[in-house]
């Protein structure tokens, strides 16, 4: 049996008198791919939005690697692991492939100000596992060879 990753049960959100979603749930195995269709209008983002914590769920249960889990603020729900693309793509254009995909992991950084600025020894092994971490995601998804490409130069399809 595979691994339950995200379980979302009994979900509802409603805006004034529209129900965007009514019962809603889905689970989510460990390594399969899975796809959300539907006509406009269906709720299919308003779905992604709860899960994300865009969006107040109006009922409804989580989890997340078989724990309890609450969406909230977006940056929280980042650090829980579960994150969201946008059909319009927002690169810091100026940065190389590499330093763009180094800013998501921020999120996690724990070194503070003072570490950054006077460059301390975690801060500097910090800064070195995010780089490796980064590289690895290009590698992954075969991007390695615009690491340090400026992220205005992607052709469209790899700046998706």
């Amino acid at each position: 049996m595979s691994e339950t990753v995200l379980k979302v049960a009994g979900v509802s959100k409603r805006f004034g008198g529209l129900q965007a979603l009514s019962d809603v749930g889905i689970t989510i195995t460990k390594g399969q791919v899975y796809g959300l269709i539907g006509p406009n209008g269906a709720g299919k983002t308003t779905f992604f939005n709860v899960i994300t914590g865009l969006y107040t769920p109006d009922s409804g249960s989580f989890e997340l690697g078989g724990a309890p889990y609450k969406p909230s603020a977006v940056h929280e729900v980042a650090k829980a692991g579960i994150a969201r693309t946008f059909q319009n793509i927002r690169l810091f254009p100026d940065l190389s492939v590499l330093d763009n995909v180094r800013v998501a992991f921020h999120v996690s950084v724990r070194s503070g100000i003072v570490s950054r600025v006077l460059r301390s020894q975690p801060f500097l092994d910090e800064e070195r596992k995010i780089g490796r971490a980064a590289m690895e995601l290009l590698e992954r998804f075969d991007l390695a060879r615009f690491a340090l490409t400026s992220a205005r130069n992607l052709p469209y399809g790899e700046q998706r």
